[in-house]
C-alpha cells in the first residue's frame, strides 16, 4: 500500500514540475522530498488508524466429526464423494452381525425371565415361596431389560447417520475400514450445511474506529480486481493469545508474547453465490469510519488498485 502511494506521489511531483516549469534544484527537490513525506507519513497513519485495513480475513466454516458409538469393520457406504445429505440419511454401515446377535440372545433371555417372574409370583402368592426370591426375580427382569434396551441402541448405531444437513469433506470411506468409537479415530468431518463466517483479524491500533455496522470492503485472491461491498456485524471481544488454560503451565511475563490481532466478523453485502470461493479461503478487508471523510475515497481508490495485484501469481517452492 505505501508503495502505490510513494509512486502515485512522484509521478504528481514530476507532473507539477513539468506543468508549472519549476527548476530542478537542490532545494526544490529537497523541499518535494520532505513535504511528500510528512505528508504521506500524516496521510498513511491517518489512514491505518481511521480506516483499517488487513490481509489476514479468513472465511471459517463449522463441521462435526464423523463418529460412530459402536465399534466394527464397515460393510456398506452409502454415499458417493462430497453428494449433499439430509439430517438422519445413513453414511455408512457398521457389520451388524454381533450386535443382532446380542439382541437376540437378551429377548430370549428376558423372555425366560419374565416366565421365571410369573411362576415366582404365583409361588409367593401360594405362600410357597419367599419375597427374597420374587424381589430376585424382578431385578433380573429389570436387568435383562436395561441391557436389551443398550443392545437395541448398538444394533441401531451400526448405521452412522448424517448430523445435519450437509455433506463429508473429502470423503475417503471405504468397505472394509475398521470404525473405532474414540475420537481420534473418526473417519471424517461432516460440514454443516450453514452460511460461513467472514472474519478479519485486525491491528489493536485501528479497533477504535472500527464500529457494529461500520461500512466495509472486501476482496478475494480467487478473484483479481473484484471489491465486494460488507458491513461489520461482530467485534469479539477476546484474542486467543490470552487463553489460560487449565494445565500445569505457568504464565511466563518474560518471554516475548506476540501481539494478538482482534477478530472482526464481516457480513458480506453484495451477492456473491455466483462465485466460486472455497470456504476457507483468505480475504482482504478495509474497514471505513466517519472520521477524516476526505481520506475514505482514496483508502477505497487504493483498496481497489490493490485487488489487482492478485492476477499475477508466481508458484514459491514448488516441489515435483
Amino acid at each position: 500500500m505505501d508503495l502505490i502511494l510513494t509512486i502515485a506521489y512522484v509521478a504528481l511531483c514530476i507532473a507539477v514540475f513539468k506543468i508549472f516549469k519549476i527548476k530542478v534544484t537542490s532545494m526544490t527537490v529537497t523541499t518535494a522530498a520532505l513535504g511528500g513525506g510528512f505528508f504521506m507519513a500524516w496521510m498513511y497513519i491517518s489512514m491505518a488508524y481511521f480506516h483499517p485495513y488487513t490481509e489476514s480475513g479468513q472465511i471459517y466454516f463449522k463441521s462435526s466429526m464423523i463418529a460412530n458409538n459402536v465399534r466394527g469393520k464397515i460393510t456398506k457406504v452409502y454415499v458417493v464423494d462430497e453428494t449433499p445429505m439430509k439430517k438422519g440419511d445413513p453414511i455408512y454401515e457398521i457389520d451388524k452381525k454381533p450386535y443382532l446377535s446380542a439382541v437376540k440372545d437378551l429377548n430370549s433371555q428376558l423372555k425366560l425371565a419374565h416366565i421365571r417372574l410369573k411362576q415366582q409370583q404365583k409361588l409367593y402368592d401360594k405362600k410357597a415361596g419367599t419375597l427374597y426370591d420374587l424381589e430376585k426375580r424382578e431385578q433380573i427382569v429389570s436387568s435383562l431389560s436395561a441391557k436389551l434396551l443398550e443392545a437395541n441402541f448398538n444394533l441401531e448405531n451400526t448405521v452412522v447417520r448424517a448430523p445435519a444437513d450437509g455433506h463429508i469433506l473429502q470423503n475417503r470411506l471405504e468397505v472394509g475400514t475398521m470404525a473405532g468409537v474414540a475420537k481420534m479415530a473418526s473417519l471424517g468431518s461432516f460440514l454443516l450445511d450453514e452460511e460461513p463466517h467472514y472474519v478479519a483479524a485486525f491491528r489493536p491500533n485501528g479497533l477504535p474506529s472500527i464500529k457494529v455496522g461500520a461500512e466495509a470492503e472486501v476482496f478475494f485472491p480467487a478473484l483479481p480486481g473484484k471489491v465486494f461491498k460488507a458491513k461489520v456485524s461482530k467485534i469479539f471481544s477476546e484474542v486467543a493469545e490470552g487463553q489460560l488454560l487449565p494445565n500445569y503451565q505457568m504464565k511466563s511475563l518474560t518471554k516475548h508474547n506476540v501481539q494478538g490481532r482482534v477478530p472482526v466478523q464481516l457480513e458480506i453485502v453484495d451477492d456473491i453465490s455466483m462465485y466460486n470461493i472455497p470456504k476457507g479461503s483468505s480475504f482482504q478487508a478495509t474497514v471505513f469510519s466517519d472520521n477524516l471523510p476526505m481520506l475514505i475515497e482514496l483508502r477505497r481508490i487504493l483498496f481497489h488498485m490493490f485487488s489487482w495485484k492478485n492476477i499475477i501469481n508466481f508458484e514459491h517452492g514448488a516441489k515435483n
